[in-house]
C-alpha cells in the first residue's frame, strides 16, 4: 500500500526505473486479466532501456506518486505531421494500490488539456482491451478494428482510438 496520500506530479529526471517497474506491474498484475499469460509474458517484461529519459525529455509525463513510491504514470508525445498539430497518448497504468481512486480519469483529463492547449487536432492511442471501456468513458472513439502489435516479443491485442477537438 502507499505510504500517505498519493497525488499526481509532473516526471522528472531519475524516476525512469520506478516509472518502468510501475508500468510492468499494472500489465502483469490487471491487463493479464483480459489479455492472459501470453500476451504478458513479453509485454509486461521488457528491460527498461532509454524510453523513459526520451519521454520525460521530448513528451509529457506524469506520475501518481505516495511516501516517494511510484504507482502508476501517463505519457503523451505532442507533433507536428504535414502542418497538422497532433498528440499521441503513449501510456496511461497504474498499480493495483491507487486503482479506481481516480487517478485515471485525472490523468486522462491532464493529457487532453496539454493537447488541446497545444493546439492539437486529435488525440490518438492503442488502448488495451483492460482500458477500452476506460476510454470509451473519457471520450476517445474506436478508429479501427483491434489489431495485434508485437510488444517484447509478445502479439498484443489493442484498438485504436482517437478523440477529436471538434
Amino acid at each position: 500500500m502507499p505510504n500517505g496520500k498519493a497525488h499526481i506530479r509532473e516526471a522528472k529526471s531519475g524516476d525512469e526505473k520506478a516509472i518502468h517497474e510501475a508500468h510492468m506491474r499494472s500489465i502483469r498484475e490487471i491487463c493479464v486479466k483480459d489479455h492472459g499469460e501470453e500476451e504478458v509474458r513479453g509485454w509486461g517484461n521488457r528491460p527498461l532501456g532509454d524510453r523513459w529519459i526520451n519521454a520525460i525529455k521530448e513528451g509529457f509525463v506524469w506520475v501518481v506518486e505516495s511516501g516517494g513510491n511510484i504507482f502508476g504514470h501517463a505519457y503523451i508525445r505532442i507533433f507536428e505531421e504535414n502542418n497538422v498539430k497532433k498528440a499521441h497518448i503513449h501510456g496511461l497504468y497504474l498499480t493495483p494500490e491507487v486503482l479506481h481512486q481516480g487517478f485515471g480519469f485525472q490523468l486522462a483529463k491532464m493529457m487532453l488539456e496539454k493537447a488541446r492547449n497545444a493546439g492539437a487536432k486529435f488525440v490518438t492511442l492503442e488502448s488495451s482491451i483492460t482500458a477500452h471501456d476506460f476510454y470509451r468513458r473519457v471520450g476517445f472513439n474506436d478508429s479501427g478494428p483491434m489489431k495485434l502489435h508485437e510488444i517484447g516479443g509478445s502479439h498484443v491485442r489493442g484498438f485504436p482510438m482517437t478523440f477529436n477537438f471538434s
